[in-house]
Formats: C-alpha cells, structure tokens, sequence
C-alpha cells in the first residue's frame, strides 16, 4: 500500500517538476536599423522558419539569419505552442509620425494552430521610400530607430526600425546648418 502512495507522490512530483522547467519558445529578431538593408534572425521553429519559400532555420536550438536588400518579404513558420496561438496576430507596424495611418516598414502575420503546434504566415519590410508607403487602419509606432517587441504564446518578435527624421526636424536641421556662415562671419567681425 505504501509503494503504491510513493509510487503516486513520486509520479506527482516529476509532473510537477516538468511544469517548472522553463519552456523553450521560438522566436524572430528584425533589424532595420541599416539604411538599405534588413536582417531577419529567427530560431526555434521545431517545423522550420521560411523567408519567401526558402528555409532559413529549423529544429529546437537552431537558428538561421538573412540580410536583404530593404523592401517587402514574406515569411512562414510552425513551432510548439500547445494550442495556445490559434487565431492570434502580430502587427508590429511603423510610421512617420506625420502620417500615422501610412506604414514604412514592419512585420505583420496570423497564427493557425491545431493540437499542440501553430503555424504562422506573414510577411516583413523595410523601409524603402515614401513612394512605398502602404495605407493601415492599425496603430502605428514612430519611425524614430527604437525596437518595438511583440509576441504570441510561445514565439517573441522584436524589430528594430531605421531611424527616419520628422520632416520637419529635417527642415530645422537644414535652416541650422544654413544659419552657421552667418555666426561664423559675427564672430569674425
């Protein structure tokens, strides 16, 4: 009888111990911060990571990086969520705070999942040129270099948008360096 209830408490115990361990989560790592080119960094994608159709990564533990030239990529990816993801979103989407409604770059993809796996399917970009902006009804962040995080059970994303200047910032920074002859010439004087 006693075997029995150690047999029990032992069988807990391990249960119990295994809900403890850190859970391994996937994850994807974005860095526009280059004027003409961008890095995708992802790993832990049990079921592989793809940037348009080409496998970057796959398996626990693995991780792959690509730099491209700035612009607009899809990406593809199935790793162990434990049915947790399914319908979830990450729209992690940048502007120039003059025109929020117009993104310039980001990453946007929808989470499918079934039993304990989930599979997602999306795309990325970097910024280009305002010629390339695309209309959202989504909230935007500043295009101002800073990293933006987001996430789904299971999997982080973190981007790191390139540093636009306010148009305006651009117009005083040009008035600025116009106005330094003139302070050069007083001084002389």
């Amino acid at each position: 009888m006693k075997a029995r209830h150690l047999g029990k408490l032992a069988a807990a115990a391990v249960a119990i111990g295994t809900m403890a361990l850190p859970a391994q989560a996937a994850f994807i790592a974005i860095d526009d911060s280059d004027p003409t080119t961008i890095t995708i960094t992802a790993g832990d994608f049990e079921g592989g990571f793809s940037v348009n159709g080409t496998l970057l990564t796959t398996g626990l533990g693995s991780s792959g990086s690509i730099t491209l030239p700035d612009g607009g990529y899809s990406i593809s990816g199935s790793w162990i969520d434990l049915g947790r993801a399914a319908g979830k979103r990450v729209d992690i989407l940048f502007a120039i705070d003059s025109n929020p409604t117009f993104s310039t770059s980001g990453v946007e993809f929808g989470v499918a999942a079934g039993g304990v796996g989930a599979e997602l399917s999306g795309s990325f970009g970097g910024y280009i040129d305002p010629s390339l902006y695309f209309f959202t009804g989504l909230p935007t962040v500043s295009q101002d270099g800073h990293t933006e995080l987001g996430s789904v059970d299971f999997l982080s994303v973190s981007f790191k948008s390139e540093l636009i200047p306010a148009p305006g910032s651009l117009a005083l920074s040009g008035l600025a360096l116009l106005g330094l002859p003139l302070l050069r010439r007083r001084r002389a004087a």
